[in-house]
């Protein structure tokens, strides 16, 4: 059965292809193009780079917890706080890819399940298990793990928690959490990178769509599949992660609620849905082809506006009040951000898409 975005994209693309004539065929268009470059930088100046952020910035993060853990006092919970921001930044900089590996090897709700699950946490606090990263990574489920259950026990109402109000088995699981989280973060940067046990690397297949030993028939459906990847996170930030907290009014449903980064993170998966179509990465600066190039190809006007509508979603979201979670009646602000998120969806699904259909 189809679900809201799945009924919502195949609307808009066939709004999109019903506009396009026989003297302008996108198809035909497509088939010109030769994607290779495209489709390598995005595979390794996006892709595989956003991933080596966040294994590298995980990885401080859990020897951050780890020193914590070791030797509790204010300055390493301060560190650790500053560290868990800095490796959320990349995670959500790469919600536009969220396929392959991330999918398959079901990492997403490893990593990012929300919300927390706190009476099951506070009844695995309370338990007599020893809490280890082998414990927590395969005896406990996606909500008693990664970013946020991290978050929760490091940060209360936007600041570092006070170290005074740690106990010894918080202090046991973040450590543990943390280790689970940079274990996580470079299995799914080796998926990608390097292959795992044995396998292909998905960077190769992706790279390689088309060609020989690639899951991908041609050039045009892994285009199409990295389109796909940006319009679902517009339709996750827009219709739910902003949605769902305002609609209801309820700051529980707000995600990076304890840290106070949600608008972070959403101005960030926009930023991934940008690096996405331009073919840079902007947390490290590289710039490569990008769909943009084939775009401007097709339909010059067009590339222009998507970039400027990308750019007016990041500062709409940046004009709604922070934090999130105490600003919920900012109702002007908050539409206005969803409104220009929606219009980003609707040009890469009504205009941006048809011009790669097989």
């Amino acid at each position: 059965m189809l679900n809201r975005f799945g009924l919502l994209l195949l609307l808009l693309l066939a709004l999109g292809v019903a506009g396009c004539s026989d003297d302008d065929d996108p198809v035909a268009v497509a088939e010109a193009y030769d994607f290779t470059t495209i489709l390598a930088d995005y595979t390794d100046g996006v892709v595989i780079a956003t991933y080596a952020a966040m294994k590298d910035a995980c990885g401080d993060l859990a020897t951050a917890c780890a020193g914590l853990a070791a030797a509790p006092d204010q300055p390493g919970v301060d560190a650790a706080a500053a560290a868990w921001v800095a490796a959320r930044a990349p995670w959500e900089a790469s919600e536009a890819f969220l396929f392959g590996p991330a999918a398959s090897m079901n990492l997403d709700p490893a990593l990012d399940s929300w919300p927390v699950d706190r009476q099951q946490l506070d009844d695995v606090l309370a338990s007599s298990f020893d809490l280890t990263p082998a414990f927590v990574a395969e005896g406990l489920g996606p909500a008693l793990r990664g970013y946020h259950t991290v978050e929760y026990l490091l940060f209360r109402d936007g600041q570092p928690r006070p170290v005074g109000d740690f106990t010894a088995r918080e202090l046991a699981y973040v450590a543990a959490a943390a280790a689970v989280l940079a274990d996580d973060a470079t299995t799914l940067w080796a998926a990608w990178a390097e292959g795992i046990d044995g396998g292909s690397a998905y960077g190769d297949v992706f790279r390689g769509a088309g060609g020989p030993g690639s899951g991908y028939p041609t050039q045009a459906a892994a285009v199409q599949e990295m389109l796909e990847g940006m319009i679902a996170i517009c339709d996750e930030v827009a219709n739910g992660k902003i949605a769902d907290p305002y609609d209801e009014n309820d700051t529980s449903l707000v995600e990076s609620q304890f840290s106070f980064n949600s608008l972070t993170d959403f101005a960030n998966n926009l930023r991934s849905v940008r690096n996405a179509y331009l073919g840079e990465h902007h947390l490290a600066a590289s710039d490569g082809e990008g769909l943009t190039d084939y775009v401007a190809t097709a339909d010059a006007a067009l590339d222009l506006r998507l970039q400027a509508e990308l750019d007016a979603a990041i500062a709409a979201i940046g004009a709604i009040p922070a934090p999130f979670r105490d600003n919920l009646a900012a109702a002007a602000q908050i539409e206005a951000a969803q409104a220009a998120i929606q219009t980003v969806m609707t040009t890469l699904a009504a205009d941006v898409t048809p011009l790669v259909l097989r």
